[in-house]
């Protein structure tokens, strides 16, 4: 019996596996992602005979490291309270258990069909109108007036952890400026909403019924910024439809859809005007978003500075200006310098 089935063995009754349609015996299979920011191990539990997994369960690589199964545990059941418990199309956080120095979360298995670049190519406009019905879901936590601090919650602390983890002048450079051109946003009240941080393939599932399946919320915050998930998705549609992987085709792939004449702002403002958030905040907050993605590199590569390299290394500062979400904050902070 290898761990994870010792595991869900152990704390069967607890965790009510039993209405999952796990009965004594069941089928677990390991995915391995190879990302290098990538921080689980993940295994898929199928019910005896069954073709669809019932349960995922996650695992932290590195002991000790579990700061991401226990946020994605805590974001799942309060995202659950606040849309009343109503299927969504997000897991449910089945149970969390400490095993030595390893926390291990058991969620329900989502099954839909992968929205990859393939599928976002053949069908752009049904992609776009399956990520928005999703995204107008999640909720407003915070209405502006109640949301005092958030610049420094949602934006500075974030970069100041990325700067303490890759000390470097071009970075420190990038981080003041980008603060000045963002210094507009400190005197607006801006709402705070849910937000998964990580909105696209390959977190992206799309059911029979046509409605979106998201998984993988260990970045997700109930302190978001408004368009900040709208513009992550946009970007990957955007990239997917003119099969731009490289980092310079990605940029082109920005401008297409964010450029003057670009199709995805449009999207983009009708999504702020649904929050009750001006048009006018657009360019600045597509800015503020690739600065916040960027800077969860902080967090991303922690375990790759504790465990490989030493905090501030040339590799390790390679990993981060390497980054797509980099390049694309360098590449929005030097377009409004320009205007």
């Amino acid at each position: 019996m290898n761990f994870i089935d010792q595991v869900l063995h152990d704390h069967y009754e607890e965790f009510g596996l039993v209405a999952y349609g796990l009965k004594r015996r069941w089928a677990t299979v390991l995915l391995t992602p190879r990302f290098v920011t990538s921080r689980h191990i993940v295994a898929l539990v199928f019910p005896r005979g069954s073709r669809s997994p019932a349960l995922v369960v996650k695992v932290p690589r590195q002991p000790g490291d579990n700061e991401g199964v226990e946020r994605e545990s805590d974001m799942l059941r309060q995202l659950a309270l606040l849309t009343g418990g109503r299927d969504i199309g997000v897991p449910k956080a089945v149970g969390t258990v400490s095993i030595e120095s390893h926390t291990v979360l058991v969620e329900t298995a989502l099954t839909g069909v992968a929205l990859d670049p393939g599928r976002v190519a053949a069908d752009l406009d049904g992609a776009i109108e399956v990520g928005n019905r999703f995204l107008d879901q999640l909720p407003v936590t915070r209405a502006g007036e109640d949301n005092q601090g958030w610049y420094d919650r949602t934006i500075t602390a974030p970069l100041e952890a990325l700067a303490t983890l890759v000390p470097s002048q071009e970075l420190n450079e990038l981080i003041e400026t980008t603060h000045q051109l963002l210094a507009p946003l400190r005197s607006w009240s801006a709402p705070a909403v849910f937000e998964h941080a990580d909105f696209s393939h390959p977190n992206l599932l799309v059911r029979s019924s046509g409605s979106l399946e998201v998984v993988d919320w260990e970045r997700a915050s109930a302190d978001g910024l408004p368009g900040h998930d709208l513009v992550f998705f946009l970007q990957y549609l955007s990239e997917s439809a003119s099969h731009s992987y490289s980092r310079e085709r990605q940029v082109t792939a920005f401008d297409d859809g964010f450029g003057p004449k670009g199709w995805a702002s449009p999207i983009l403002r009708r999504h702020l005007e649904q929050r009750e958030v001006e048009g006018g905040w657009l360019p600045l907050l597509v800015c503020a978003t690739w600065a916040r993605s960027a800077a969860t590199l902080a967090y991303r590569l922690a375990p790759m500075a504790h465990s490989q390299l030493e905090s501030g290394t040339a590799e390790l500062l390679k990993a981060v200006t390497g980054d797509r979400d980099y390049w694309l904050w360098r590449h929005t902070v030097a377009t409004a310098a320009r205007s």
